[in-house]
């Protein structure tokens, strides 16, 4: 079956027939794709947007991207870079800017130690970024995509359990689908039980990632490790993610990272992409993952929506 295209590449098709008809024989159209010239398409130049190779970088990328042409530049999407490469296409010059995560940064990259309040492990990204690696990070979102764990509603209910404290009381009585790996993990159930305890579950197995929420739905397990904007945890009906009350894990809030001798030639990028983290919070960039991961929609089409109903004009 073929996917129908979304808006965006509907439009440019369009514009790209209409542009080709346009020109006169013997002439091609041409452009400068350098990540800083100054280029016909936008009055204020030309950047070049990255994004990791899952739905959530996508999303965030294309909003970046968005503002960016509103604010007056020619934006080159270069999308779905492999996670483990993206900070290389960086600071090689490959690309001008993308959405990283504090927790990723001060941990993957820089390799401190963790930190678990917010604003000192952003600034201590901030700080080290720019003295090692010549870039700039700008202002971090409150959308966060973070470790965590999620409960069925139906088990969180029946126990009254809300933090991860209430799950480590009861959970001699309560099923858990682990991914192996996370048993293991020094950053998994090791520095949970380091924090809360330990926790003797009533079962443990271990299944697959992509599986948990079938797993979940399907009553084989009641507790899984999760991420804190799937786009399942937008069905409260039947799941809810507990509260993290000891603060075990680290922050991982979005932050747009760019490099400095891009936005010292072009200081514009700066207010564009503070204004997208200002208005991003966990609740919309979970509803915007559940749009395209279950829904089913194009990432473009759901960030640009959202563009245009929280962000057009503001930036």
């Amino acid at each position: 079956m073929i996917s129908s295209p979304s808006r965006r590449q509907f439009i440019a098709a369009v514009l790209a027939g209409l542009g080709a008809v346009a020109l006169p024989v013997g002439l091609t159209a041409c452009g400068d794709n350098t990540s800083s010239g100054k280029t016909p398409g936008g009055s204020l130049g030309t950047v070049t947007v990255g994004s990791k190779d899952f739905t959530e970088g996508e999303i965030i990328s294309e909003l970046y991207a968005l503002a960016l042409e509103q604010a007056g530049f020619t934006v080159n999407r270069t999308f779905d870079i492999s996670s483990s490469v993206v900070h290389t296409a960086l600071t090689s010059g490959d690309i001008d800017l993308y959405p990283e995560y504090t927790g990723t940064a001060l941990l993957s990259i820089l390799k401190r130690p963790v930190e678990t309040d917010p604003q000192k492990a952003y600034d201590t990204v901030k700080q080290a970024y720019k003295e090692e690696f010549g870039l700039e990070v700008l202002d971090q979102a409150e959308a966060a995509d973070s470790q965590g764990l999620v409960i069925t509603t139906a088990a969180a209910e029946k126990y009254g359990i809300k933090t991860i404290s209430d799950l480590q009381a009861h959970a001699t009585e309560l099923r858990f689908a682990s991914q192996g790996e996370f048993d293991e993990r020094e950053d998994g159930l090791p520095a949970l039980e380091a924090a809360y305890g330990d926790f003797d579950w009533k079962s443990s197995r271990v299944y697959d990632n992509s599986l948990k929420y079938q797993v979940l739905k399907n009553d084989e397990a009641d507790v899984a490790p999760a991420y804190t904007t799937e786009g399942q945890l937008t069905n409260t009906k039947a799941y809810a993610l507990l509260e993290d009350d000891k603060r075990v894990w680290p922050p991982y809030n979005v932050i747009p990272v760019v490099r400095a001798s891009v936005l010292e030639e072009h200081p514009e990028i700066a207010a564009a992409l503070n204004a997208v983290s200002a208005a991003l919070t966990t609740a919309e960039l979970t509803k915007l993952n559940a749009e395209v991961d279950l829904e089913k929609e194009d990432y473009e089409d759901v960030a640009e929506d959202y563009f245009e109903d929280k962000l057009e004009g503001k930036s």
